[in-house]
């Protein structure tokens, strides 16, 4: 009687799982299919800031992208925000300075003062901007001679951010990793659902290497003071709060603003860096209810489908089977907006094993704290802690 009633159970969580998947897959094609990008000619004065820590070796490169933009030289100024770095950081940065470029310097100290040092650095970075735009990015990023211009040209004036799209850079395929083929691929199928929702108007998620925001939307939200007492989610969080407040939200589908990263160095690292993401998962659920509605739908027709396999395993396959056809479907029509070439795509089985275990170990290792952000830990009971800047 048990079994049956759990066997039941499992079919309807499979169902609830596959319509729903089916709804959001037809709902984003016609999403994709009618996406228009309203362009803005004006321009705006903007402020690059980039928080780095000990990142002396990443920033020449950064600095000579971020020096050569298309867009008017007097329009955009470089704030850098020294999470106090002890790397030589300061010098650096002092040359650009002394060489006359429009570059501005801040150092941050009191790091062991507060949860999240990344954020102190960037509220004091952010704070001091004169802007009307805040463009963000890392300091180990590439970003592209247009960047600016084309992340400044989607700010019509309802618009208050804009999310862009940031891959790994991988400058041949073939004598990539495993680990580098996997992150590379992983980020550009979880962009594939967050672009879904943007064309739908649903601003779910976004990353800081490639960010854009009004100063004056920041300030109305309150800055980072009501996500202080987070480690992370500087990005994300900020956008939620932005986005209940009524401000609107786009992504910049164009490929004259995406950024490139280095990959991360080893599978140590890229855990780390997933359990930090999926640490604000709790945080997010608050703020976007229906985004994780979809996420456990999707987790039920994942995982569903492989217990269903030791219970019926014709069935279970064609639940398999069915999930890898509705990948494939919205795959099809969105990937070229991604840079996905087919080459690339030819690692997607591998990248469904990986993929399938990975996001739950690291969902755990986030909910439990087990990761470390610009070299602290999330302190015990800083999930109860309240902001205070």
């Amino acid at each position: 009687m048990i079994q049956t009633i759990l066997y039941r159970l499992l079919l309807l969580l499979i169902a609830s799982g596959a319509l729903t998947y089916i709804v959001f897959v037809i709902r984003f094609y016609f999403g994709w299919k009618n996406k228009t990008q309203t362009k803005n000619f004006r321009k705006l004065r903007v402020s690059v800031v980039v928080v780095a820590r000990n990142e002396a070796k990443n920033l020449p490169r950064l600095m000579s992208c971020l020096l050569s933009q298309d867009y008017p030289k007097a329009l955009y100024e470089i704030v850098l925000g020294d999470d106090d770095s002890d790397d030589g950081t300061e010098d650096l940065m002092q040359s650009y300075i002394d060489a006359g470029h429009n570059v501005r310097y801040i150092k941050s100290l009191g790091r062991d003062d507060v949860v999240s040092p990344k954020k102190l650095a960037l509220n004091k970075a952010v704070t001091a901007a004169d802007g009307d735009i805040i463009l963000t990015t890392d300091a180990d990023c590439i970003v592209p001679r247009t960047w600016i211009s084309s992340m400044v040209s989607c700010f019509a004036d309802d618009v208050s951010m804009v999310a862009g799209y940031s891959r790994t850079l991988i400058p041949v395929w073939s004598k990539a990793s495993i680990l580098q083929k996997y992150e590379h691929l992983d980020f550009a199928l979880t962009y594939m659902v967050l672009g879904g929702g943007y064309t739908l108007g649903k601003s779910w998620a976004c990353i800081g290497q490639n960010l854009a925001y009004r100063k004056t939307a920041w300030e109305d939200v309150g800055g980072f003071s009501k996500i202080w007492h987070l480690i992370s989610g500087d990005d994300v969080n900020l956008m939620q709060l932005m986005r209940r407040k009524g401000h609107k939200i786009i992504f910049n589908f164009a490929s004259a603003s995406f950024t490139h990263t280095h990959p991360v160095s080893s599978w140590k690292h890229f855990i780390n860096q997933r359990s930090r993401w999926a640490s604000n998962m709790k945080y997010q659920l608050s703020f976007d209810p229906e985004f994780f509605f979809i996420l456990f739908s999707m987790a039920c027709l994942y995982w569903g489908s492989i217990i269903l396999m030791f219970v019926n395993l014709k069935l279970g396959l064609a639940v398999f089977a069915y999930r890898i056809l509705i990948e494939h479907i919205m795959i099809s029509y969105s990937r070229k907006h991604f840079g996905v070439s087919a080459r690339m795509l030819s690692f997607y089985p591998v990248w469904l094993v990986i993929q399938t275990f990975m996001l739950v170990f690291t969902m755990v290792l986030g909910q439990l704290g087990i990761f470390i952000w610009h070299g602290k830990r999330p302190p015990k009971g800083v999930l109860n802690a309240r902001s205070n800047i």
